[in-house]
């Protein structure tokens, strides 16, 4: 069933990318009624000419660059019908773009604003495509290899104003963007703030595709990208420096999360269907190392927000974490089937379920979880490092080597000395020696490689020692056969290098008591 629409596209000059934008939304498949009401902001090539597009596109010229904010408003005053798109003008849409944005909207009472996927957003909406989608063939391929995306909703935080669907009435309650960030950045923020301080869910639908191609309209004015958002950033601090939400996420984008977390106490008491208000929360408990209190938190932002990947990520890891013994399948698998992972997701995930079994000695469980890891990882040379540990413990000696070999052409050089320990393992003594010099030599302060080598080099020379009787009795009876020169010791007799945990640990694998 389809929608009764009204688009707003506030434009500065940019005549043919409007013209392009425009094409895009008459070519819409599904059952909709629009009114396109492009903003003219002051514009001075043929932008007032494309009223000439369709009759179902109106020109609101204006005197004066009201900004993208300004220009919006002036759009959402005149629509006239229940549900609002607003849209940059440097776009084009997949043909099912409205369709599916109208799908994800209506799918939740409490979502308030949703967005489409693009190759040129900020945050979790952009996928990498580059100008793949500039054509419309192209688009149809996207919107078709994302229709086999799963799940199709994603909760966030925050959504770009780069094209969002909204009804009037969440509008009419919660205002308008607000007119002091100019020509544009941090309205949305601001926009999408007020929406959650509301209760409203921030969706993206990522079965929608809308081609971007960036920042045109601060082009055609000749500014400076990075200055008006370093500028628009000190306005939305000055707006919401008092109020104890804003407080929270200025406390959290310069790493403070106690301060965060405390104002996301006060915050809590001011705006209580504020759900972003546990995530802050969550983390602080977590900084306080009250883990259940964290998973806890976590929960609570899922209830509200069902889709959110990050969410189901932490309660996973600290699920993990509070109950090292206990892996959550089925937390796991609701996570893969309702929450769209990333590869970063994955890899966190991946990587935690591995030094879980690591820990304990499940060397089956940990090489098969490490491996998924390194697949998504492949530059990873600590990773690879620790999979070959892994494997050297389960005594896969050949594909240990193989592995570490991997890590060693990743630069990471602490693989050498494990190398090492599969070559005498499998009495290469020679090509052991030269690994665990090269790893003493690379890592001269490193006691596990130094140590490593002192009792290859003094084994061998005890064994040497050994045969020089033996080689007396061979020539006397030289049809006896040679021995080898070392012959493998227990893997106890040379030391792992396993510092690899905690070194990933430090990189941010959320450490299992």
């Amino acid at each position: 069933m389809g929608m009764r629409c009204s688009v707003v596209i506030p434009c500065f000059n940019g005549a043919e990318l409007t013209a392009h934008c425009i094409e895009s939304l008459l070519e819409q498949t599904g059952d909709h009624e629009l009114e396109i009401l492009l903003v003219d902001n002051a514009s001075t090539d043929t932008t007032p000419s494309l009223a000439n597009l369709h009759p179902c596109v109106r020109v609101l010229r204006q005197t004066t660059n009201l900004g993208f904010a300004g220009g919006v408003n002036v759009g959402l005053r005149a629509a006239q019908h229940e549900f609002v798109l607003i849209q940059n003008n440097d776009t084009r849409a997949a043909t099912n773009l409205l369709t599916e944005l109208h799908r994800a909207l209506v799918s939740g009472p409490q979502i308030g604003a949703v967005a489409p996927v693009s190759n040129h957003v900020k945050g979790p909406a952009r996928i990498p495509v580059g100008h793949t989608g500039r054509e419309r063939d192209s688009r149809a391929q996207l919107a078709k290899d994302l229709a086999l995306a799963s799940p199709p909703l994603m909760d966030t935080d925050t959504l770009a104003g780069l094209c969002l669907l909204m009804r009037r009435a969440t509008f009419a309650e919660i205002g308008l963007f607000d007119e002091r960030f100019g020509h544009g950045n941090f309205e949305d923020d601001d926009l999408c703030l007020r929406l959650r301080l509301a209760g409203y869910r921030l969706v993206i639908a990522r079965h929608a595709f809308l081609h971007h191609e960036g920042h045109a309209t601060f082009r055609a004015m000749g500014l400076q990208i990075e200055s008006e958002i370093v500028r628009r950033r000190a306005q939305f601090e000055a707006k919401w420096q008092a109020d104890p939400a804003g407080q929270t996420l200025l406390a959290a984008a310069r790493g403070d999360l106690a301060a965060a977390a405390a104002a996301a106490r006060r915050a809590r008491g001011a705006w209580p269907l504020w759900a972003d208000a546990d995530w802050h929360l969550a983390r602080g408990c977590s900084l306080a190392g009250d883990i259940p209190g964290a998973a806890a938190h976590f929960a609570a932002l899922l209830r509200a927000c069902p889709f959110h990947s990050d969410a189901a990520v932490e309660l996973i890891l600290h699920r993990l974490a509070s109950e090292p013994d206990v892996v959550p399948h089925n937390l796991l698998a609701w996570a893969s089937n309702h929450c769209h992972l990333t590869d970063e997701h994955q890899l966190r995930l991946w990587k935690t379920l591995g030094l879980q079994a690591y820990r304990q000695r499940n060397w089956p469980a940990a090489i098969a979880n490490l491996q998924q890891a390194a697949a998504i990882a492949t530059n990873e040379g600590e990773l690879h490092n620790l999979l070959g540990t892994a494997l050297l413990e389960d005594n896969q000696l050949e594909t240990a080597i193989a592995v570490f070999t991997r890590a060693i052409e990743l630069d990471f050089p602490l693989a050498h000395t494990n190398r090492g320990i599969a070559h005498h393992r499998c009495g290469q003594v020679q090509e052991a020696l030269l690994d665990l010099r090269i790893a003493h030599e690379r890592l001269p302060d490193n006691a596990i490689a130094r140590n490593n080598l002192a009792a290859l080099e003094a084994r061998v020379c005890q064994s040497a020692a050994l045969q020089a009787p033996r080689r007396l009795d061979q020539r006397a009876a030289s049809t006896r056969p040679t021995g080898s020169i070392l012959t493998p010791e227990p893997a106890s007799a040379i030391v792992n290098n396993s510092s690899t945990m905690r070194s990933m640990e430090a990189l941010g694998t959320q450490p299992i008591a």
